[in-house]
């Protein structure tokens, strides 16, 4: 698939289109920078579906056209013209097999967009010329885009590679394609997951407010391989429906998920809906984790908004136990370990949240809060050892073990030691 720049700041140059798709827009995070001013920071993207190049539109102030006429999302065929701004792209190749001579060409057209045959260019008349608008008029862009109306007909996942939906595979190869993205007028978030037949594992992440972007890739165990089989067959996965459809107004939530065994394959796309499938979400869940697991992934699979939310959720429970220290022995120990979990959530967030100091000074009174508890306890047990008062010294010391539950502490384990011992000498006196 190439392209090549007929009109614009950058007219002359020519592009290849990998199957994973660029992204073209003035941002320098973009796949390829167009310093054309009418574009938006992130205008559109090209990417190969269906064995052939598509084009859709990222929400741009000035639209995406495909020979002349606006798109959302559609194939694009060899010799098509996209108008992005003042810059005009030719489709030299679209990587659709040649037809017959005498026929036409027919673009699947799956009722999310319209597009006309090629045609001359045309310039925009200057009423479009518009400025970037202010961050709430693209929040209700990027809306408009991903909640287009349109038909109910099924589109299928957008697969990283293109052996994904046309792989020949043996009767016991595995074919995953596993797509996660989440957009709203500030950010998109995309987490990406491919299994190929010969059992490499490819995980990308795509985080633009944040700047995270990376690839992790590892071959992945026959056994492993074998038991993912094994519970994806049991999950009725291949029962769904091709598309659950929901409504979320300002932001896009949408997974898709392509398994092919052997040569049976089932693509489902759950677009903006809470209430998903158990079935796909259960192998999806089982994917998740396999990409923690072998990759050593796992915050990274979160967006900023989903680590902060989830770091403020372990903060109030840390809080939470910490207020009902007296209740139980361990809640203090319990509240230490959820507000660690809180500050190791935000990690990598860069921009941290107005209740990460709430985080960091309840954790430092609950340890402190702990440290005397354990003091008194402690003195209390070594003042029974040393009168030989072994029932009072066994009971201190289980009250230790249990304000500090964890057993890797050298607090615990020490006092796990001394009550062996005075329990072997309260023995003879019972």
């Amino acid at each position: 698939m190439m392209i090549s720049i007929q009109a614009g700041p950058e007219a002359g140059q020519t592009f290849p289109i990998p199957a994973e798709g660029v992204r073209i827009g003035r941002s320098s995070k973009n796949d390829i920078v167009l310093s054309d001013p009418l574009l938006s920071r992130y205008h559109c993207r090209l990417f190969e579906k269906d064995g052939g190049l598509w084009v859709t539109d990222l929400g741009s102030a000035n639209q995406t056209l495909l020979n002349n006429s606006p798109v959302t999302e559609t194939p694009a065929l060899t010799g098509s013209l996209i108008t992005i701004g003042d810059t005009v792209i030719r489709v030299d190749s679209d990587g659709r097999p040649p037809v017959d001579q005498g026929s036409q060409p027919t673009a699947v057209d799956l009722g999310f967009s319209t597009s006309a045959g090629t045609g001359t260019v045309r310039k925009r008349p200057a009423s479009r010329l518009l400025p970037l608008v202010a961050a709430a008029a693209v929040l209700m862009i990027v809306a408009a885009w991903w909640l287009r109306p349109g038909s109910n007909a099924p589109k299928a996942p957008n697969p990283q590679t293109p052996s994904v939906l046309a792989v020949k595979a043996a009767p016991d190869t595995l074919t995953v394609a596993y797509e996660k993205i989440e957009a709203t007028g500030d950010n998109i978030f995309r987490y990406a997951l491919n299994l190929t037949p010969d059992h490499m594992l490819v995980i990308s992440v795509d985080d633009l407010v944040n700047n995270r972007s990376l690839s992790k890739k590892k071959t992945i165990g026959a056994e492993v391989i074998s038991q993912l089989m094994q519970e994806i067959r049991d999950s009725g996965f291949e029962t769904l429906d091709p598309l659950y459809r929901g409504v979320t107004p300002g932001r896009l939530n949408e997974r898709s998920l392509t398994i092919i065994i052997g040569r049976d394959a089932r693509s489902v796309r759950i677009l903006n809906r809470d209430d998903v499938p158990p079935a796909f979400d259960a192998v999806c869940t089982k994917l998740e984790s396999m990409g923690k697991v072998e990759l050593g992934l796992w915050a990274i699979q979160y967006s900023s908004e989903q680590l902060i939310a989830m770091a403020e959720e372990a903060m109030v429970q840390g809080k939470k136990l910490s207020t009902e220290r007296e209740i139980a022995p361990g809640n203090l120990a319990g509240a230490i370990s959820s507000l660690n979990q809180a500050e190791w959530l935000l990690e990598s967030v860069e921009r941290k949240p107005a209740f990460y100091q709430d985080i960091i000074s309840t954790r430092t009174e609950a340890t402190a809060a702990l440290d005397t508890r354990y003091e008194e306890l402690n003195f209390k047990a070594e003042k029974a050892i040393n009168l030989r008062d072994w029932e009072n010294a066994a009971t201190e010391l289980r009250m230790l073990l249990q304000i500090i539950p964890d057993r890797e502490d050298k607090r615990h384990q020490t006092a796990r030691k001394q009550l062996i011992e005075v329990e072997e000498r309260w023995k003879p006196a019972r």
